[in-house]
C-alpha cells in the first residue's frame, strides 16, 4: 500500500466492519473518582441533551431550558396517546383470535379424563394477516401473547430464525412452554425431572409435551390450550412446517393444540408452503390482525384535526410523512419516529417554539383544543423582531390597522417589545386556536356529508386532510363532488344531515366565530335558519313571490335541470316551494364550508406551528443509498477532505505560468478545474479508480482490459510496479476494488462470457 493510502489503512476497504467500544459503567467507586455525592446527583441541563442557545448564540438559557421542557410535556403525551391508539385499534383482532382459541375443542365431549373423542385428525389453526410492515410484528405478537396468557393458555412464540430445522424448532417451543413455574412444577412432578439437569438430559419430542400435558389435566382441569404461534410464517423452511404439523396432528386427540400462523404477504403463501394433506388436517379460520390505516386515520385526526398536538405539518411535510406510511411499508412504528423527528427538530432548532408554552391543552373535551394563557418568562428583543419578521404577522397588523384605524396601537405592536407581547401576540395566538377549531368543523363537515354519499366517493380522513391543507376550497374537486352529491339529496336525507352538522357544532364546545370561520360567520345562526327553512318552506316561498314578484312566469325547465334533479318532472306548488329551500341549504351549508376550510396560510404564525420541513424528512428517512456511494467514489475529496485527488495545485501553477507568459489564465484555470473532476488518478482509492473507469466501459466489461487500464494509473505511483512483486500487489488491488464494487451493487459475474462482468447501474 502506498503512502497515500496511510491514514485509510484502518478504513480501507468498505467490507470491513469497524466497532465501537463504549466505556463501562462501574458500580464500585474507584481509587481515581474523586467526585462527591452532590456532584454525582447533579441535574442534567438542557446543554446535556444537544440543546444549545440560538439566534447566534443570544438565545438566554431560560429559554434553551424552556424548549426542552416543552418538548418533553408535548411528546411524552403524543406518544401515549398514539399507543393507546394503536392498542385500540388492534386489539378488536386480538379478541377475535383469542375467541377463537377459546371456543377451540369445545364442541368436543371428553369420553374420558384427558382423552378427546373426535371424529377425525385436525388442528384448530387461525391464519392472521398481520400486514407487510413486518418491523411491527413483534409488538403485535407480543400483544397477542399477553391477551392469551392473561386467558390461561400456554403460549409458545416461535421466529423462523430459531427453527430451521425440526428439531430446533420442538426445543424451541418446548422451552418456552416449560419457562412458566406452574409448568415447570408440573412437569417435575409428573416425569421426576431434576431442576438443575442440563438441557441435554431432555428428549425434546411431542411425547414429553404429551405427559406433561397429562400431569396438568390430573390436576386441574381449566379448560387451557397449548398456542403454537409462527410469527413469521413465510421465514418458515416449508418441509419442517410440514413435518410439525404432521407430527401435530397425532397428538390433536389428547393435546389441544392449536396453531396461530402470521402472514406478511398473502394467504396463498399457505398453499405455497404445505402440501394438501397437511393442509387437510388444518382447521383453518382467516383473521385480520393489522389494521394499521385504521390506526393512522385515528392518529391523524386527533393529532392535526382536532389539534391535541401543538405542531402541525404543512402540505408538504404532511405529504412526505404519509408517503413513508403509504409507499413503503404501512409501518405505524416508522410513522411514529418520523413524527417525533420532526418534534425534535422543531423544538430544538426553531427559537420560537417556545410560543408553545401559551397554549394549555384541555384533555377533558373530545376535541383537545388549547386554551391561551399567559407567557412564562419575558421574551427578549430578538425574540420579538423575529416573530415581527414573519410574513403571517405583517399580515395580521395591516388587517388589524384597515379593521381599527388605530395608528397609536400599530406604531405600538411595532416599536414597543411589552406591548407587543401582552397585547398583540395573544391576540394572534387564539386566532390561530379558533382557525384550528375553525378547520376541526369543517373536516366534520364533510365526514357528515360523506357518510351521506356513496361508498366510492368516501376518502379516509388522511386524504381529506391532506386536500385541505394543499388545496383552496374552490379549486378542489372533491368538495365539488360532495357537493353535487348534497344537491340531489331529498328533504328527509338534509335535515339528518342538518342535524349531523349541529351535533358537530355541539361536540366542539365553546368556539370564538370572530375568527373560527372567514367574515366572522355565524354558523349556528345559518344552520338554525337552514332548519328553519326545511321545517316551514311555505314561509320562503312567499319571501322570494314577494322579493320576484314581476317574474310571474314558470321558468323553463332545461334538459341539465332534468338530468341533475329527476324529481323536477313532478310539477306542482308544493315541490317546487321544497326544491327552494332545499336549494338554499345547500347554499348555506356550501358557505359554512368555504369559511371554514380556509388555507392555513391565512391563519397568523403558521410560519411556526405548521411544520414545513420536508426536506430534512425526506433526507433522514428516505436515505439514498446509491447517490451516497457513487458520490463517494466519483467525488473522494469530499469524504475524506485531501487535496492529492484533486489536483488543484498543478492547476494553479499552470494558470500561474500562463499568467506571467501574457496569456489568458482565466479560461486554462476553469477548464483545468472541469478536467480535474473526471481525471483518474493514481493517488485516488483503488475502488474509486475502478468505479471511474469501469464508467467507460458499456453493458459487457473485459476483465483483462479493465485490469490493464488499471495497471497503466496505478503504475505511476510506484517504479516497482514494473517488478514481478509489484505486478502482483496491482493484481491483488485490482481483484479487492472489483470484489467490492461487486459487493456494492454495480457489476455482477456472467455464465455469457466468463472473463467479462456484467454493468448493473448508469447514469450520474
Amino acid at each position: 500500500m502506498v503512502d497515500a493510502y496511510k491514514p485509510l489503512d484502518e478504513l480501507d476497504s468498505v467490507t470491513e466492519s469497524t466497532f465501537i467500544l463504549m466505556p463501562q459503567q462501574k458500580n464500585g467507586r474507584s481509587k481515581g473518582n474523586t467526585t462527591t455525592s452532590a456532584q454525582r446527583k447533579k441535574p442534567m441541563t438542557a446543554s446535556d441533551y444537544g440543546y444549545v442557545q440560538l439566534l447566534q448564540g443570544k438565545e438566554p438559557t431560560e429559554s434553551m431550558e424552556l424548549r426542552k421542557q416543552l418538548f418533553e410535556s408535548t411528546w411524552n403525551p403524543l406518544e401515549k396517546h398514539l399507543m393507546d391508539t394503536e392498542h385500540k385499534v388492534n386489539n378488536a383482532g386480538i379478541i377475535e383470535v383469542s375467541k377463537f382459541v377459546d371456543t377451540s375443542y369445545t364442541t368436543i365431549e371428553l369420553k374420558e379424563k384427558g382423552q378427546l373423542s373426535r371424529p377425525f385428525a385436525e388442528i384448530a389453526t387461525a391464519v392472521t394477516f398481520a400486514g407487510v410492515n413486518t418491523g411491527d410484528h413483534t409488538k403485535l405478537f407480543e400483544s397477542l401473547q399477553s391477551q392469551l396468557t392473561a386467558n390461561g393458555h400456554y403460549i409458545a412464540l416461535l421466529e423462523s430464525q430459531y427453527c430451521t430445522t425440526l428439531p430446533n424448532m420442538l426445543k424451541s417451543m418446548l422451552e418456552q412452554l416449560y419457562t412458566s413455574i406452574h409448568a415447570r412444577l408440573d412437569l417435575e412432578a409428573a416425569q421426576g425431572l431434576n431442576t438443575g439437569a442440563t438441557a441435554k438430559s431432555i428428549a425434546y419430542d411431542m411425547g414429553l409435551l404429551h405427559i406433561w400435558w397429562n400431569a396438568i389435566e390430573a390436576r386441574s382441569s381449566t379448560g387451557s390450550r397449548i398456542v403454537i404461534i409462527l410469527q413469521d410464517f413465510e421465514g418458515f423452511p416449508p418441509m419442517v412446517i410440514d413435518d410439525f404439523v404432521r407430527i401435530a396432528t397425532g397428538y390433536c386427540h389428547t393435546v389441544p393444540i392449536v396453531l396461530v400462523f402470521g402472514l406478511a404477504t398473502s394467504y396463498e403463501c399457505i398453499h405455497q408452503s404445505l402440501t394438501k394433506s397437511s393442509i387437510s388436517m388444518l382447521n383453518v379460520e382467516r383473521f385480520n390482525l393489522q389494521r394499521s390505516k385504521q390506526c393512522i386515520d385515528s392518529a391523524i385526526y386527533s393529532l392535526f384535526v382536532q389539534s391535541t398536538s401543538i405542531l402541525t405539518f404543512g402540505a408538504e411535510a404532511y405529504k412526505s410523512l404519509m408517503d413513508q406510511f403509504l409507499l413503503y411499508d404501512f409501518s405505524i412504528t416508522g410513522f411514529v419516529k418520523k413524527l417525533k423527528y420532526a418534534i425534535m427538530d422543531f423544538f430544538y432548532s426553531q427559537p420560537l417554539s417556545i410560543l408553545a408554552a401559551m397554549v394549555k391543552m384541555e384533555s377533558n373535551d373530545s376535541c383537545k383544543h388549547g386554551v391561551i394563557s399567559e407567557f412564562p418568562i419575558r421574551l427578549t428583543h430578538d425574540q420579538i423582531e423575529l416573530i415581527r419578521m414573519q410574513k403571517s404577522v405583517r399580515l395580521f397588523l395591516e388587517q388589524q390597522l384597515q379593521k381599527t384605524k388605530d395608528q397609536q396601537r400599530f406604531r405600538q405592536a411595532i416599536s414597543s417589545d411589552e406591548f407587543f407581547q401582552e397585547a398583540v401576540l395573544p391576540v394572534m395566538m387564539r386566532q390561530l386556536a379558533s382557525y384550528r377549531q375553525g378547520y376541526c368543523l369543517g373536516i366534520d363537515m364533510l365526514l357528515a356529508i360523506q357518510s351521506m354519499s356513496p361508498e366510492s366517493l368516501q376518502k379516509p380522513i388522511r386524504t381529506l386532510h391532506y386536500y385541505g391543507l394543499s388545496q383552496t376550497f374552490s379549486d378542489c374537486m372533491n368538495w365539488k363532488t360532495l357537493f353535487a352529491v348534497m344537491r340531489r339529496m331529498k328533504a328527509p336525507e338534509m335535515k339528518q344531515l342538518l342535524l349531523k352538522l349541529q351535533l358537530s357544532i355541539t361536540n366542539l364546545g365553546e368556539i370564538d366565530w370572530e375568527f373560527a370561520a372567514k367574515d366572522s360567520l355565524d354558523i349556528p345562526a345559518l344552520l338554525l335558519q337552514a332548519s328553519k327553512l326545511l321545517e316551514d318552506p311555505e314561509e320562503s316561498s312567499k319571501e322570494d313571490t314577494e322579493a320576484n314578484s314581476s317574474e310571474q312566469k314558470k321558468r323553463i325547465r332545461t334538459r341539465t335541470d332534468m338530468e341533475s334533479r329527476p324529481f323536477l318532472l313532478f310539477d306542482n306548488e308544493s315541490s317546487d316551494q321544497i326544491l327552494r329551500a332545499l336549494d338554499k341549504c345547500c347554499g348555506i351549508v356550501e358557505t359554512i364550508l368555504s369559511a371554514c376550510l380556509q388555507p392555513y396560510q391565512t391563519a397568523p404564525l403558521y410560519e411556526i406551528f405548521y411544520y414545513r420541513h420536508s426536506f430534512l424528512l425526506d433526507t433522514t428517512f428516505s436515505a439514498q443509498p446509491r447517490a451516497a456511494v457513487q458520490t463517494a467514489l466519483g467525488r473522494t475529496e469530499y469524504y475524506i477532505n485531501c487535496d492529492c485527488c484533486t489536483g488543484k495545485s498543478q492547476s494553479k501553477s499552470n494558470a500561474a505560468d500562463a499568467s506571467i507568459a501574457g496569456g489568458d489564465g482565466h479560461s486554462s484555470d476553469e477548464s483545468s478545474d472541469e478536467d480535474d473532476g473526471y481525471r483518474v488518478m493514481s493517488s485516488m482509492h483503488d475502488t474509486s479508480i475502478a468505479y471511474r473507469l469501469h464508467q467507460e466501459c458499456g453493458r459487457l466489461i473485459n476483465l483483462y482490459d479493465w485490469y490493464s487500464a488499471f495497471s497503466s494509473v496505478v503504475e505511476k505511483e510506484d517504479e516497482r510496479s514494473c517488478s514481478a512483486s509489484g505486478q502482483s500487489e496491482v493484481q491483488a488491488r485490482f481483484m479487492r476494488a472489483v470484489e467490492e464494487m461487486r459487493y456494492l451493487g454495480f457489476v455482477k459475474s456472467t455464465q455469457r462470457k466468463t472473463d467479462h462482468v456484467v454493468r448493473l447501474t448508469w447514469g450520474a
